[in-house]
């Protein structure tokens, strides 16, 4: 009996250190988008929380891998490097892209070595209750970020307000965030169609992540900020944006005009505690409410191509009937940020003019169940007008690359009949082989194969060619300056390719032509893989497989110190003259000046580091009205739509451009001008790592100057 006991005792030992060492080494939680909240193929945040097992005594040292479906063609492998110290859990705060409909996001960590040491599928769609947990936001749909408190009606803004696009509605999405859960970089912030900072505690706020706000601003983003018991101090980023400086706190009075001009209940005054607001000195095109006596109750201004809005109180601490209608209150002020069209109750609201219909606004509405239902599309997701302009810009990245003839392979089918059949037959028994027939055919067909494969090498080479297609965006003296290209590898071997010489701040990802409505069925696809390295600030490939049968399509965003070239307008009635200063190493082709939406001069070439002047009187200019039209137009999303033809303004209006482009018509409207130029095959910013190739680079320039009027 003791000898059965014990042989029981070591079984049980071996099974517990059995069940020990299949114990995981890593505890991973994954948070994506904005409370599930995110838009397919732009850029994501995703949060991943890690902790080492009880076992880890020593800190570890590795990288932790995200892969996701991009859109229908990429597959994007995220790597971050990390140190994990035992008894410590450690927040990554990463950036990706993610497809319509996608089903799950694989997690790896492997340790310096790169042997995997722990991995896992995230599921995003559970099967068995057909539920998913993240929320495709469509083109129609307003996504509002919201950091801080979350009280006073704004989680109400889903069930009493939606999102009013041209003649489309869309639905109207709230996704907080903690401060520590912000992200840390500007991408993680494309999402949102406005960010609300509702007096959060400033305190525990990362620098990383105001300067990724900052960032996020200034690329044309619209900030919202509240402010209320925590002061907003001068080292504070985000006062950079602002176009008014606040001092200190005073009482005020909000007069039944004010309260009723908001949508407050006005029977009678407010008191509120407000923060005094004073102009900056050099801030342009802003706008500011005052009271009676002259003080701020709320200011927006433009932040380099994004705009910002500032509420100097806190409205939750008046009365509490003032909370009913919360909503059309946050709705006036979201609204009056957008600058499209300042909201108004729905059944109040009048119809705009045709030159807005591609405009958005948030619009209030007592029960948005109330409405007709049409901004629910089940089953299938809409892809974006900006990614029609993708598609434009994409024809010129695929221009050399053409299927093969039919004739090939027609005339390849009938050189391996012949060869299988009469040639064979007859070469075989003149020599009296005849049954040697399976043999010379396997030979034959591994002929054929082999032939085949260097042919289809010698058809489809050629050189290494990287096209590019990039615009270059600044404002007149200011550090507001940004860069987005669109880059085409076409490859004539099946390799793995490099690229080198890239600015540790860029952001890559991958590009694929789409269709107007993509459904659930397919969206995933095996296609291109992207293997990129991201860090605090970027995300750089260092892996880019290419097949010669396709381009594989980039896109590059990021900040640039300045701009490669400098100008000056003076207006001198109807005499325009013109000063540009190329600081570039590349001739500028051609340029124009916007001067309004119908006005405009264009001028000549300008050397390589020479300054030139013009002279012209005002010409009549469409500017970008005809691109517009051609991207922006409503059509049935249900009938497919010839592929627009590029041209080189359709970049304006593509993924990582459009919002600079509307941000750059808004300054138009008051008085700016634009200089647009364009440069003469002008140095890549970044190469293929150890290959020779030939590079077609158009590259435009735009800036905003404020002329001088005589």
């Amino acid at each position: 009996m003791l000898r059965v006991l014990s042989m029981l005792c070591v079984v049980s030992i071996l099974c517990l250190s059995a069940y020990a060492s299949d114990e995981d080494p890593f505890s991973v939680d994954l948070v994506c988008g904005w409370r599930g909240y995110y838009r397919p193929m732009e850029w994501t945040p995703v949060e991943l929380q890690v902790s080492g097992s009880a076992e880890m005594t020593e800190p570890f040292a590795g990288s932790i891998t995200v892969t996701t479906q991009q859109d229908g063609l990429n597959t994007m492998n995220i790597t971050h490097e990390f140190v994990l110290t035992p008894e410590v859990r450690l927040n990554l705060p990463l950036v990706t892209k993610m497809a319509y409909a996608v089903s799950g996001c694989d997690v790896r960590i492997t340790n310096e070595r790169g042997r995997t040491q722990w991995q896992q599928e995230f599921n995003l769609y559970d099967l068995a209750f057909r539920h998913r947990y993240m929320t495709a936001v469509r083109e129609n749909d307003f996504l509002i970020g919201l950091v801080g408190r979350t009280g006073f009606g704004l989680l109400r803004l889903p069930k009493q307000s939606f999102c009013q696009s041209g003649d489309k509605q869309g639905k109207v999405y709230v996704g907080d965030k903690i401060p520590r859960m912000v992200p840390w970089d500007w991408t993680g912030f494309v999402p949102l169609d406005i960010l609300i900072l509702y007096d959060p505690d400033w305190s525990q706020f990362k620098p990383e992540q105001l300067t990724a706000v900052t960032e996020w601003v200034s690329n044309g983003g619209k900030l919202l900020l509240v402010l209320g018991n925590h002061p907003l101090t001068t080292s504070n980023p985000i006062t950079s944006l602002l176009p008014c400086s606040p001092r200190d706190r005073k009482d005020i009075t909000l007069s039944p005009e004010i309260l009723e001009k908001w949508g407050f209940e006005a029977r009678t005054s407010e008191k509120v505690t407000a923060w005094s607001l004073v102009p900056k000195s050099g801030a342009r095109f802003f706008e500011i409410e005052t009271d009676d006596a002259d003080q701020c109750l709320f200011t927006i201004g433009y932040a380099g191509f994004g705009r910002v809005g500032v509420l100097p109180f806190d409205p939750s601490f008046m009365s509490s009937e003032q909370a009913v209608n919360s909503a059309l209150f946050w709705t006036f002020r979201i609204g009056a940020i957008l600058k499209d069209d300042v909201a108004v109750p729905y059944n109040n609201r009048s119809r705009r003019s045709s030159s807005m219909e591609t405009s958005r606004s948030i619009v209030f509405v007592e029960d948005v169940d109330d409405l007709s239902d049409d901004r629910n599309h089940p089953g299938h997701f809409e892809v974006g007008r900006v990614h029609t302009a993708n598609n434009a810009v994409m024809e010129f990245l695929y221009q050399e690359i053409k299927p093969l003839s039919i004739w090939w392979v027609i005339l390849l089918l009938i050189g391996l009949a012949v060869l299988l059949g009469p040639v064979d037959y007859k070469l075989l028994k003149h020599y009296g082989r005849l049954p040697l027939t399976w043999l010379t055919c396997t030979f034959w067909i591994i002929l054929f194969t082999i032939g085949a494969y260097f042919g289809v090498q010698a058809l489809r080479g050629g050189q290494l060619e990287l096209r590019v297609v990039s615009v270059l965006d600044g404002i007149e003296s200011s550090d507001h300056v940004w860069s987005t290209s669109y880059c085409g590898l076409f490859a004539p071997k099946s390799d793995d390719y490099r690229l080198k010489d890239m600015q540790k701040n860029q952001w890559w990802s991958g590009m694929a032509p789409t269709r107007d409505v993509i459904g659930m069925q397919g969206a995933e696809g095996i296609g291109k893989k992207i293997y990129c390295i991201q860090h605090d600030g970027g995300n750089l490939p260092y892996s880019l497989p290419v097949n010669i049968w396709d381009v594989q399509c980039l896109l590059n965003e990021s900040s640039l110190k300045r701009l490669p070239f400098n100008a000056q307008v003076d207006r001198r009635g109807e005499d325009v003259v013109i000063d540009i200063i190329n600081e570039s190493k590349s001739r500028i082709i051609s340029g124009y000046v916007l001067l309004d939406d119908r006005h405009g001069v264009r001028f000549g070439p300008v050397r390589a580091g020479a300054t030139q002047q013009f002279r012209s009187r005002m010409q009549r200019m469409r500017g970008w009205e005809s691109y517009r039209e051609e991207y922006f137009s409503n059509q049935d999303p249900h009938r497919s739509r010839p592929m627009p033809s590029f041209k080189k303004e359709s970049a304006f209006f593509a993924q990582g451009c459009l919002q600079r482009t509307q941000a750059l018509e808004a300054y138009l409207e008051h008085g700016a001008a634009i200089v647009c130029v364009e440069y003469d095959q002008p140095d890549v910013s970044f190469a293929l790592d150890g290959r020779s190739c030939s590079y077609n680079h158009v590259q435009l320039a735009r800036i905003v100057v404020f002329p001088k009027v005589q």
